[in-house]
């Protein structure tokens, strides 16, 4: 019997990355066929993103393309689109919505649309949720790296950020759970696990006994777990004296810190409703510089806040300048319909914001250039991705250097030694130390 096909879109975070491979893994239980995307399909998911304006318009044109590509085939959209705005859509064409908690039961929700149910909306209410859907990964196709989703929701409520609202509070997997999946990956053959979540600084904070994301980290040392786990983004008041102890004595877990600044005006930063001040931040970098010399330590930006008058942006620019950052990632301020800030006075011309994010990303490859050559004529590990880069092969190393090398396909998925001799456009050059 021929087997249905499935096709399947990611967008946006690590997380959707996560329970799109869990998603695909479910299918497949159920006698399905993996294609890629724009193949004939039977059914097409698109998993969805609405963190900002430009993300939820990437994501109705997913939809679009994917009636385009498969005009007679099933066409489901699920995740946080749906979750805010399920009506909308159904009116884009789908033939069913899922909302985030739903993806745990996929496979129902497309055998249903396969009985000729159209017009399907399963979406439930996310802010009753007690748990994080019941999803699970054995390996990913055509990744190097994992990632395994620890956590999910969040109960902050920065003025900007629709999150809550399509994700829920914060839940957090059993550490027992991630143990066990990170065994699992670690049998499979992966190096490298990235730990996600959607606040993932607040893991543990709601199971029962209360557990800390401190101490996942010291059950990961214990536990037969892949060599190298990377921690995908922290909250700067969650980035604790404690966890960069712990990651400073850890041969497992990365030198690597993702830190959403978002502003480094302190006026700005109260109208976001962030719980730091910019000399807090600035502390916290020479902190995790102190303990972890080596440490990459990355920035989320946002440029054209309400409120940020040109002097704001300048207190920005110059933490950021002042500051022994590695890299960063700017966004320009996008309002979405349901939060603060969106109805927030003092709003910035869209020129303006044009003009900032591009002074913060040139800013950003300047630090990264410079945080790159302080490793020139140095030996550094890396391991090595499935994929090229180019003619060159692509490694990683702890601290987040990209390095492109010449090598064979059957160094991929293995960890060498090269010694980085260059670095040209953001990335370092290296050749294998023989």
């Amino acid at each position: 019997m021929t087997k249905h096909r499935l096709a399947i879109v990611d967008l946006g975070c690590k997380v959707n990355q996560f329970e799109g491979e869990a998603m695909t893994e479910a299918m497949e239980a159920e006698g399905w066929e993996f294609v890629p995307f724009g193949a004939a399909a039977d059914c097409t998911i698109i998993n969805t993103c609405c963190v900002t304006a430009r993300a939820q318009a990437d994501s109705r044109r997913w939809i679009h393309r994917a009636r385009r590509a498969n005009p007679h085939g099933i066409l489901l959209a699920v995740g946080c689109y749906p979750q805010i705005a399920s009506q909308e859509v159904i009116a884009l064409g789908a033939d069913g919505v899922a909302g985030n908690q739903e993806k745990e039961a996929i496979p129902a929700i497309v055998e249903k649309l396969q009985q000729g149910k159209r017009g399907l909306i399963q979406v439930g209410k996310i802010k009753e949720a007690a748990r994080p859907p019941d999803l699970s990964v054995h390996g990913f196709r055509n990744h190097t790296r994992a990632f395994l989703k620890v956590q999910d929701g969040c109960d902050a409520r920065c003025s900007y950020c629709i999150v809550p609202l399509a994700r829920g509070r914060s839940r957090s997997v059993s550490m027992a759970d991630v143990i066990a999946s990170l065994k699992q990956l670690a049998t499979a053959g992966y190096r490298e696990v990235v730990l996600t979540g959607i606040h993932l600084g607040a893991y543990g904070q709601d199971l029962n006994p209360r557990t800390t994301l401190v101490d996942l980290v010291h059950r990961i040392e214990e536990a037969d777990t892949p060599t190298r786990i990377r921690l995908s983004s922290l909250e700067p008041q969650e980035a604790t004296p404690e966890l960069i102890a712990a990651i400073a004595a850890s041969p497992k877990i990365c030198p690597h810190f993702h830190l959403p600044l978002q502003s480094g005006a302190d006026h700005v930063l109260s109208r976001m409703n962030r719980p730091y001040t910019s000399a807090f931040f600035r502390d916290l970098v020479h902190q995790i510089c102190d303990l972890l010399p080596d440490a990459a330590i990355g920035c989320d930006v946002i440029a054209g806040f309400p409120g940020e008058d040109d002097e704001a942006f300048e207190m920005t620019y110059d933490l950021l300048h002042d500051l022994p950052i590695s890299y960063l990632h700017c966004f320009p301020f996008s309002p979405r319909p349901g939060t603060k800030a969106a109805g927030l006075d003092g709003k910035v011309g869209e020129r303006q914001k044009k003009e900032r994010v591009q002074r913060l990303r040139a800013l950003g490859m300047e630090k990264r250039q410079t945080f790159y050559s302080r490793y020139l004529d140095q030996t550094i590990s890396l391991l090595i991705e499935h994929r090229r880069e180019g003619e060159m092969l692509r490694g990683l190393s702890r601290n987040y250097l990209f390095c492109l090398i010449e090598g064979g396909d059957e160094l991929m998925g293995k960890e060498v030694q090269a010694v980085m001799y260059d670095v040209k456009q953001g990335r370092g050059v290296g050749r294998i130390v023989r």
